[in-house]
């Protein structure tokens, strides 16, 4: 398995360039370096596709300590998974994202505001597009951020970033009705 050790970099992150110029993100972080035929692919695969919830929660856990033990993120007041579509979240039973949440909420201790956001876009899967595709295919997937979030620094978990269109369309709902939002980024892995 490939960990980033984003933790014991003093420079900019490779997550963290993949914001720069799109969306005002205060602090990156993710755990493993995704890679197709390794243990980080097959872990999430398991996550999202074996019905292993409980992988997704250990991971988050595991993501939360080592924020803890290395003071990174540390003030972040609340935890926002990457919505599903209810479509999809009903056939896989589960959010993913709010999955890692909540073992990085029990690590850190910190709420998870859910529901605050949905997908209201059904979106194919994203895995075979390239870069300018993925982020047409997210354009407007999200609404229902009207209401104020009552937190100044929140983190976007999600289960891996590739292009981070995704995560770009979520930020951008978020500060369209909180423009003074801290955001940071959360990741179980980064693809490579």
């Amino acid at each position: 398995m490939t960990f980033t050790y984003f933790e014991a970099a003093h420079e900019p992150s490779p997550l963290d360039k993949i914001f720069w110029g799109r969306v005002p993100i205060q602090k990156t972080y993710a755990l493993l370096y995704f890679e197709q035929d390794k243990p980080s692919q097959k872990i999430l695969h398991a996550l999202k596709y074996q019905n292993k919830a409980n992988l997704g929660i250990f991971m988050g856990h595991t993501i939360g300590k080592k924020l803890k033990e290395n003071n990174l993120l540390c003030d972040i007041q609340a935890l926002i998974p990457v919505p599903l579509h209810p479509k999809k979240e009903f056939l896989r039973g589960y959010n993913q994202s709010e999955k890692i949440a909540a073992g990085i909420s029990k690590a850190l201790a910190i709420p998870i505001v859910q529901k605050s956001i949905k997908k209201i876009k059904h979106t194919e899967s994203q895995t075979k597009k390239d870069r300018f595709q993925r982020w047409e295919n997210v354009a407007a997937i999200f609404g229902g951020a009207k209401a104020v979030i009552p937190f100044q620094h929140v983190a976007i978990v999600d289960d891996v970033v590739t292009t981070g269109a995704t995560i770009e369309a979520l930020s951008r709902e978020l500060l369209a009705n909180n423009p003074e939002l801290k955001i940071s980024i959360i990741s179980l892995a980064i693809a490579k």
